[in-house]
């Protein structure tokens, strides 16, 4: 009765329909002493759990404010995950991480990931030796990795960034501890798939693109069904920087090969069932195999490189991804032509689930929150971004002069000019090319002249194909001998006229040889006119000509339009735009500058991560701050023999000082490809301080701010001493790596952190990596149990 009063009274009735033996065993169960969870809620938005002995104590102290907000328990870091399994639940726990580039080999420059002794910290030691540094060895990284992940012990571990050359010898340990494993066969960061031998058997296997698709069989059945469960495991390590098509291209790639795989086992079980002779037990085998794949789970997980609300977290979580939907950081880019959709249903984010908050309420990597009960980010770096770029102001235009011709027009127009490199050389003789009468200007006519050759070079391929069709004929297939009479001439425009698609050519014909009604002896006059040599026969150069006259007659009001948008100038070209009737060799150049953006340049909302052109370039080192400028000032003045120029010795000496040797670092391979076009300008072989600026801008904007740091320090400057006190800018934090699910119960996540290891990131300014922690980026890991 004492027990009964302390208990609901929806227990109490319960209870009461359990029969004698039951319920003794179930009054004994709940007089037990446990462990039990202490649950903290940090804000209204999220609740951490820490794992506490209360000994025989049955109080259990829980605040919310919602109550979704205890469905999923957020367990505490560094805690072996099969100890948060119940005793009967049917569990299995994945962890996932992006464990840095091993440099036991390559990633020479992992040392520069580093901060300085230890931490971000205003007295720096610069002059450090980087072999005194034993924390960024390979040695100790790799003990670190092999303590975290056999701790955890996940039934599952998917891996980013292993090193296919020494991945056999980096990671024997996991052979040991009992894990087998798939590594994808390309790419430098590779994704390794790792599982419990005694829990998991690989069934397929897909090598996708920065996707590892893989299909396991869960060895043990469960307590609910004899059909042994499948789990399907993507793991992802999807491209960086301003590729959101790609990474929405990549993750619907990767599911939609279990589908593919599905639809293999459907048409196996369509075939044996219809067969002459169809066997029972076959069948009854194919069938089973389809209905394990159908009722299979799915794990999509891994370094997604992109937080916010993302093309990859529409397709998981709301199913598709429409053509006209866009990514807040790229307003203006097309992820997709078509629907891009997957027929799994709907994926949960574990962390979400636990923390009780996504990832789209703002651009999180900007947010800057710390340990302040939201969700924890996974990627926690030093923010140098206020001391090497100035921020871009949102009233401030930021595009680039780039044409609108479309880009299949455009690469047209720089075939045409023979524009490869857009150098200084290339330009001058494409304007030269393009001025036939040599006046020193470029007129409307050269213009026009210009963009037909654009057209047949866009069409060149088509033009080929055509003419070899007409030539030979359609339905009717007389062939002359050495070229087409005018009856054979006549009888294939007739045809032509028949086609529908050929409508539009024939009208193109018409229009360029002015026929009107398309009679035969308007058509006889046409052949007549083509016969350039009066032979009486059509051979294939003269209706090659027939051709590119076709293609100009058809986009001729858009050949004209773009004309005039080419001679009066583009959006945004900041260049006086002129009315004359002529174009100035800089003008021109200007427009071929433009061109280059089209075709190449990196995209909007996107500075910081794409730098194709050198007008990228410049935009990039307009945001230079003044330290910054300062400091590559002190550097170029250091190494400069000359004072205004660096040579190839000068470079050399900042290379070695700076990687270690020639030959390898972002900051040769930009220097390399500056001297090379150097030397093909015939000009002497030395770096301008804007080249020395172009080198950096190049490096910033493929995400290497620390390195850039570093270098300049090795040089001897101090560029973090200016970094400000406050510790939430001295941060810059991502929400890189998921964990996204279907199928499945979650019940737990993993925090990132444990409370010492977080208080020396915020409080004592420890970014990763660092002494304690071998990489970027912050294990995730969950726990499950069969649906």
């Amino acid at each position: 009765l004492t027990i009964a009063h302390k208990m609901n009274m929806h227990w109490v009735s319960l209870l009461l329909r359990l029969s004698t033996i039951s319920a003794v065993a179930a009054l004994s169960l709940l007089s037990q002493p446990k462990t039990r969870y202490r649950l903290q809620v940090r804000s209204s938005s999220a609740r951490s759990c820490s794992l506490t002995d209360r000994g025989d104590e049955t109080e259990q102290t829980t605040t919310t404010t919602s109550p979704s907000t205890f469905d999923v328990p957020i367990l505490p870091a560094r805690q072996p995950l099969p100890s948060f399994f119940g005793e009967h639940d049917e569990c299995f726990s994945l962890l996932s991480w992006n464990i840095l580039l091993p440099n036991s080999i390559d990633n020479w420059w992992c040392h520069k990931q580093y901060a300085h002794a230890g931490g971000i910290d205003n007295d720096i030691d610069i002059d450090i030796d980087i072999d005194d540094k034993a924390h960024t060895q390979w040695k100790h990284r790799q003990s670190l990795i092999k303590e975290r992940v056999l701790h955890s012990a996940p039934d599952v571990f998917c891996m980013q960034e292993a090193d296919g050359d020494t991945f056999d010898a980096d990671f024997e340990f996991m052979k040991d501890a009992g894990y087998d494993h798939v590594l994808h066969k390309k790419f430098r960061f590779r994704c390794a798939t790792f599982f419990l031998k005694d829990k998991f058997l690989l069934e397929q296997v897909a090598h996708k693109d920065r996707t590892l698709v893989t299909s396991l069989r869960c060895r043990t059945t469960t307590t609910t069904t004899t059909t042994q469960r499948i789990l399907h495991v993507v793991n992802c390590h999807l491209s960086g920087g301003a590729a959101p098509e790609r990474r929405l291209r990549q993750v619907h790639d990767a599911v939609d090969q279990i589908r593919k795989w599905t639809n293999v086992l459907e048409r196996t079980v369509t075939q044996l069932s219809k067969g002459k002779r169809p066997s029972p037990k076959l069948v009854a085998k194919a069938k089973q195999a389809l209905a394990e794949y159908q009722d299979a789970a799915m794990i999509v997980c891994g370094d997604f490189n992109s937080d916010g609300n993302t093309a990859v977290r529409k397709l998981l979580v709301e199913g598709s991804v429409e053509p006209d939907w866009h990514e807040p950081q790229y307003p203006d880019l097309r992820l997709t032509s078509k629907r891009r959709e997957q027929l799994f249903g709907n994926f949960i984010d574990a962390a979400e689930l636990a923390y009780g908050g996504n990832v789209c309420d703002g651009d999180y990597g900007e947010a800057h929150t710390l340990s302040d009960g939201s969700r924890p980010a996974t990627y926690v770096v030093p923010n140098f971004a206020s001391l090497l770029l100035l921020p871009i102001s949102k009233e401030e235009d930021i595009d680039t002069p780039q044409t609108q011709f479309g880009l299949q027009i455009a690469r047209g127009l720089a075939d045409a000019l023979n524009l490869n490199e857009f150098c200084d050389m290339e330009m001058n003789r494409a304007f030269k090319l393009a001025d036939h009468d040599g006046n020193g200007s470029i007129d409307r006519d050269e213009v026009l002249t210009l963009l037909e050759n654009a057209y047949v070079a866009t069409y060149g391929q088509q033009i080929e194909q055509e003419r070899r069709n007409f030539f030979w004929g359609f339905d009717n297939k007389d062939q002359g001998d050495g070229g087409l009479t005018k009856a054979q001439f006549t009888n294939r425009l007739k045809a032509l006229q028949q086609d529908c698609e050929g409508e539009r050519k024939a009208f193109g014909l018409a229009k360029g040889f002015n026929l009107q009604k398309l009679s035969e002896m308007e058509m006889e006059q046409a052949f007549e006119d083509l016969d350039l040599d009066g032979n009486g026969l059509l051979d294939e150069d003269e209706f090659q000509t027939l051709l590119e006259t076709v293609y100009v007659a058809i986009y001729g009001e858009e050949i004209d339009k773009q004309r005039t948008e080419f001679f009066m100038g583009f959006q945004n070209t900041g260049s006086d735009a002129s009315d004359s009737n002529e174009l100035t060799r800089v003008q021109f150049t200007e427009r071929l500058l433009a061109l280059h953006q089209e075709l190449e340049g990196g995209r909007k909302g996107a500075l910081l991560t794409e730098v194709r052109t050198e007008a990228d370039v410049q935009k990039m080192i307009e945001r230079f701050t003044p330290l910054l400028q300062r400091t590559l000032d002190e550097v170029f003045d250091k190494y400069s023999s000359k004072g205004d120029t660096l040579t190839q010795e000068d470079v050399n000496n900042f290379l070695i000082k700076t990687n270690g040797e020639l030959g390898r670092g972002g900051t040769f391979r930009h220097t390399s490809t500056i001297f090379k076009q150097i030397e093909s300008s015939s000009k002497p072989a030395e770096l301008t301080r804007r080249d020395w600026y172009g080198v950096f801008a190049r490096e910033l904007a493929e995400g290497r701010g620390v390195q850039v740091v570093y270098d300049l320090e090795e040089c001897g400057s101090n560029v973090r001493s200016h970094h400000p006190d406050n510790s939430r800018d001295k941060f810059y934090q991502g929400w890189l790596d998921y964990i996204y699910f279907q199928k499945l119960v979650c019940t737990g996540v993993q925090d990132v952190l444990t409370e010492a290891e977080r208080a020396r990131i915020y409080s004592e300014g420890d970014a990763l990596p660092n002494e304690w922690h071998p990489s970027d980026h912050l294990p995730v890991s969950a726990i499950f149990s069969w649906k």
